[in-house]
């Protein structure tokens, strides 16, 4: 009789958590390219289970399956780039399509889990939620290399409207935003009135401002003229030694059309797959082809190399061509991606081969000076994977346009591609500055300080885009501060946890008549 009980029991608890798991992968529906926002509040329904739940261990697991349906259904495409020239890594994709989500999950699993050790009482278990789930996406983006892709927050990024709320509090100040929203419907449906008013006020004010930041702020552009470039070219073409020239010659095929002097023509990341020293005469090629006979710059990704201590390394870089051929600005990617450019682990797996590069690039140094002026216009370089950390903030703030070259063909026409297009438009969106985005195959595109698209290349297309620079935004409120902002949301909601925590101290040793 027991074991049938027990039974019966742990089938009602693999139903809870395997509901748990389709609701977080429901509301995933709300993050790019579905955008669809309202869908995110499926995740009240795991909150409610979790308010009520009597045990640490099923608060950890109503936060782990939540959060491994979201990153399971949202992030599946990560395993894709395995399948595109890395043969010889097949045995990965389970850990990749499984093993990373289930890894990711193990962040809201400890803050469900801390939520519920710490707070007694539904108002204490929902402050601390507004506090920890974002803490734990924070920490999501610091930790080991950092992977701040797909936080709750992100969930705000369509429409453009809300998604203003980024230069007011920071992604992660948006987190806290979200999950504020988020225990509206738990604290009206138990009638706690005053963290109702607090958490309505709190996002109204947000939301109302953004929406008058929108449509307030008027878009002007420069004189100086800006030429995206996108190639499409396939794995294989793009690192054929043979299709070295063939390539070269597409480039400036598409990169020769007329679009007038005082023009910055820009080249996907890698778009030259040679060290500058070994194409002085393709270097010069270039420079009679497109840039000497009028007012242009070319900026590409190429490889570079550099001696340090009698021995080679390796970075995957973004250099400026003036006129005369000469690079005049040069930047080696920070920010690597783990297991594709590095290993992050060599010491311990370095035993066998990760990277599919028979060398792994090095760190380049964060951008301390500028990186290159055109005229009076400053840019500021971001290649590929750096484009989704919140932006580094340089101390003059005086840069004018974000260039971020990538290129996103490993993860074909999958939602990978898309994610990463929105992830820039927030960094965008975030500093008030103009972001300029060159993919090999897309999605390519000029974004407003504001996030819209001034004008785009399509995935899996060929092609150019001209337009006008467009000027930057007063300073955003998170340009000026950073994750100040974030701390300082944190601390107000520490505080009220506090009192709301006294409060029911003080009540329990009241003199019952």
């Amino acid at each position: 009789m027991i074991s049938l009980i027990n039974k019966d029991t742990n089938l009602l608890k693999f139903k809870k958590y395997l509901f748990i798991f389709f609701m977080g992968a429901f509301a995933s529906l709300s993050l790019p390219p579905s955008s669809f926002f309202p869908i995110v509040f499926l995740i009240t329904i795991p909150l409610f289970y979790l308010v009520n739940s009597k045990n640490l261990k099923d608060a950890f697991l109503i936060g782990y399956f939540l959060a491994f349906g979201w990153f399971l259904s949202s992030l599946y495409w990560i395993s894709n780039a395995i399948l595109v020239g890395g043969e010889e890594f097949f045995w990965m994709i389970p850990f990749l399509f499984i093993g990373f989500p289930a890894f990711l999950s193990i962040f809201w699993g400890l803050a469900f889990f801390f939520i519920n050790f710490v707070g007694k009482s539904i108002v204490e278990r929902l402050i601390l939620f507004s506090i920890l789930l974002p803490f734990f996406e924070w920490l999501r983006g610091k930790i080991l290399t950092g992977f701040p892709w797909n936080m709750i927050g992100f969930s705000l990024s369509s429409p453009l409207e809300i998604a203003q709320s980024i230069a007011l509090l920071g992604p992660y100040g948006q987190n806290i935003l979200i999950a504020l929203a988020l225990t509206i419907p738990i604290s009206i449906f138990y009638n706690k009135k005053i963290l109702t008013l607090f958490s309505i006020s709190s996002c109204g004010l947000v939301f109302l401002t953004s929406f008058y930041i929108f449509k307030s702020n008027t878009l002007s552009f420069t004189d100086k003229n800006v030429k995206l470039v996108q190639p499409n070219f396939s794995h294989l073409e793009k690192w054929d030694k043979k299709k070295f020239f063939t390539n070269l010659e597409k480039l400036l095929a598409l990169s020769k059309n007329k679009s007038g002097k005082d023009t910055i023509i820009i080249w996907p990341e890698t778009a030259i797959v040679n060290f500058p020293e070994n194409i002085k005469k393709e270097l010069i090629y270039i420079k009679e082809t497109i840039l000497a006979k009028n007012s242009r710059v070319l900026i590409t990704g190429i490889p570079r190399k550099q001696m340090v201590n009698n021995k080679n390394q390796y970075f995957n870089s973004m250099i400026v061509l003036d006129q005369t051929g000469s690079i005049v600005g040069n930047y080696n990617k920070n920010k690597l991606v783990p297991f594709g450019e590095y290993n992050p682990f060599k010491k311990f797996l370095g035993f066998f081969k990760i990277i599919a590069s028979d060398n792994e690039f090095s760190h380049g140094r964060p951008i301390k000076d500028k990186f290159f002026s055109f005229g009076d216009l400053n840019f500021y370089p971001l290649i590929c994977y750096e484009v989704i950390f919140p932006f580094q903030t340089r101390k003059d703030k005086s840069y004018d346009l974000i260039v971020n070259i990538t290129n996103d063909r490993w993860f074909g026409k999958t939602f990978g591609p898309v994610q990463h297009f929105w992830l820039a438009k927030q960094r965008a969106i975030e500093t008030g500055i103009p972001l300029v985005r060159v993919s090999n195959s897309g999605i390519s595109s000029l974004i407003a300080p504001n996030g819209k698209e001034i004008k785009s290349l399509k995935f899996d297309t060929s092609g150019f885009l001209v337009s006008k620079i467009p000027k930057k935004f007063n300073e955003t409120m998170y340009l000026k501060f950073g994750e100040k902002i974030y701390y300082l949301i944190t601390l107000i909601l520490i505080f009220l946890f506090l009192v709301v925590k006294l409060k029911s101290s003080f009540s329990l040793l009241k003199p019952r008549n």
